[in-house]
């Protein structure tokens, strides 16, 4: 909010007013799973360069919102995470998922040239 009382980011609000309030309770389940996801991924370290993309967005969303806290620092950290990519898979069950997928998924797998 700026020190008029008006919002921020004026183009998110009509957003919200005019995208999000109306399917409120699909965003609720939405916003509610997505959190708890993205913990789980980045702290067991399953799909952790994707869960740190989402994770990212809804902190984004969050700061358009105009709530600020810990998120420009949680900005912060996933950057690095997204930066890392596959290397930040080596500790955790990435290190055995990613594989599992390459090899089950058609469009995941790489081709032999």
């Amino acid at each position: 909010m700026t020190p008029e009382g008006q919002p921020a980011y004026g183009w998110y609000t009509s957003f919200l007013k005019g995208f999000v309030q109306p399917h409120m309770s699909l965003f609720n389940v939405m916003v509610s799973w997505g959190e708890l996801l993205v913990g789980l991924g980045l702290f067991f370290g399953t799909l952790a360069t994707a869960a740190a993309f989402f994770g990212m967005v809804m902190n984004f969303a969050y700061l358009f919102a105009g709530t600020v806290s810990v998120d420009p620092l949680f900005i912060i950290i996933e950057i690095f995470i997204l930066v890392a990519g596959f290397n930040a898979s080596k500790i955790g069950l990435d290190r055995w998922i990613i594989p599992w997928l390459r090899d089950h998924v058609s469009f995941l797998k790489r081709s032999v040239e």
